[in-house]
């Protein structure tokens, strides 16, 4: 489910495009199937929901990022920035799903004790499966949604500085974890729901 936005027309309420179910068929393809099935079963609900949400998420950030001068803004300025760190935020989960079910699975693990994933094992095992040469610098998208993501530890509230929100901006933050997302989607592409937007490179909003 995504909110349509149409420079001539926005229609009131939303228009339902692409519902969590018409991704299990990708993820069942993307979740490997050495994995113990309660897991994969967790797992596949878990990053059905995220796409959607990163569905909703692309499809006010992107036209509110292109209007033509003169256009009304989609979105108040703090949302706009405010959409793109959850759209790294859910990427990121997506991301680290994925690349740590197919460490899982490169260490003949079936995940039902719930092991501990160091991050650059499974940002390697992740690379290995979908970008294996490297040719299309998913490891720089996935490091870069990770800084994203990163801003948001408060662990330690007196050695935080405040967050640089040009950090967040479209090219900055919304462009790497877009593109970290579409080239995840490459892999089985042909059963990747027909009506999502995150096929299309961030640029093209």
């Amino acid at each position: 489910m995504f909110f349509v936005v149409n420079a001539d027309e926005r229609p009131d309420g939303y228009v339902v495009l692409t519902e969590s179910h018409r991704w299990a068929v990708w993820l069942h393809q993307n979740i490997p199937p050495q994995l113990d099935v309660q897991v994969r079963r967790r797992l596949s609900s878990n990053l059905r929901h995220l796409l959607v949400g990163l569905e909703l998420k692309a499809e006010l950030i992107k036209p509110h990022n292109f209007r033509g001068s003169g256009d009304r803004p989609v979105l108040f300025e703090p949302y706009f920035q405010n959409f793109i760190l959850e759209f790294c935020v859910g990427a990121f989960s997506v991301i680290e799903g994925l690349g740590s079910a197919h460490r899982l699975a490169q260490q003949g693990l079936d995940g039902s004790n719930a092991p501990f994933i160091a991050r650059q094992h499974w940002i390697d095992a992740l690379c290995a499966a979908y970008d294996e040469t490297g040719e299309y610098g998913l490891s720089d998208d996935v490091n870069a949604t990770l800084a994203v993501r990163d801003l948001l530890h408060q662990d330690r509230l007196g050695a935080r500085e405040e967050i640089d929100w040009h950090a967040l901006s479209y090219e900055v933050a919304f462009t790497p974890a877009s593109e970290a997302i579409r080239k995840l989607l490459q892999r089985h592409s042909g059963l990747v729901p027909a009506t999502t937007n995150l096929l299309l490179g961030a640029a093209q909003g």
